[in-house]
């Protein structure tokens, strides 16, 4: 990985790596940009939840959880679920390491 990449142009390896060289579907791809944009150049982590997906896709949770589906089988996205404070489960999404690799290290 190179490391002196600024945030930014991190954010925008990953947006073309995405757009350009992934066969998807336009709102899987738009999961996949959602995440990126979240995504500290730093951790490489986003931890995105599952609402937010909803509230910035503009679609409903079951079709979020069944279009990260063949996401998480493809190893693009991971979930993990954390409780929160007051004990309730909230599902984060992240891009998974394998793929922010390919992107880094994808030809300009």
């Amino acid at each position: 990985m190179n490391t002196s990449l600024n945030p930014s142009q991190t954010r925008l390896i990953l947006w073309d790596y995405i757009t350009r060289s992934l066969n998807l579907s336009p709102p899987s791809k738009l999961l996949l940009l959602v995440i990126a944009n979240y995504t500290d150049p730093r951790s490489l982590k986003a931890s995105v939840p599952l609402s937010l997906l909803v509230l910035q896709c503009n679609l409903k949770e079951p079709e979020v959880t069944r279009l990260l589906l063949p996401l998480e089988a493809c190893h693009y996205t991971e979930r993990h679920r954390v409780l929160t404070d007051t004990g309730r489960a909230v599902t984060l999404c992240n891009l998974t390491p394998q793929l922010i690799q390919r992107a880094l290290t994808f030809p300009l």
